[in-house]
């Protein structure tokens, strides 16, 4: 990946909405900073969260709609809620 260094570090911000906020470590409420290698997944940082891999969720990164194999960089900040229904 272009200006990703091997190994280099990356501090990624979680927030997760709804009912996706069970995830959250007990006492948590707010956003959570997970520190990661540059260029992993959404996919690594949903499992690190400990949210399974069956799970629906929508997720935005930066602002823009992602999926979970989208790759992370240091500062990122990445929004997960649960899919929308009904009309």
């Amino acid at each position: 990946m272009a200006g990703a260094e091997a190994g280099a570090v990356a501090h990624v911000r979680l927030t997760l909405f709804a009912d996706l906020k069970r995830f959250l470590p007990k006492g948590q409420s707010g956003p959570l900073t997970f520190e990661l290698r540059s260029g992993d997944t959404v996919g690594t940082l949903v499992a690190g969260a400990g949210i399974p891999a069956s799970e629906e969720i929508t997720v935005s990164l930066n602002g823009k709609q992602a999926g979970r194999d989208s790759i992370l960089n240091d500062g990122d900040e990445v929004i997960l809620f649960s899919p929308m229904e009904g009309g």
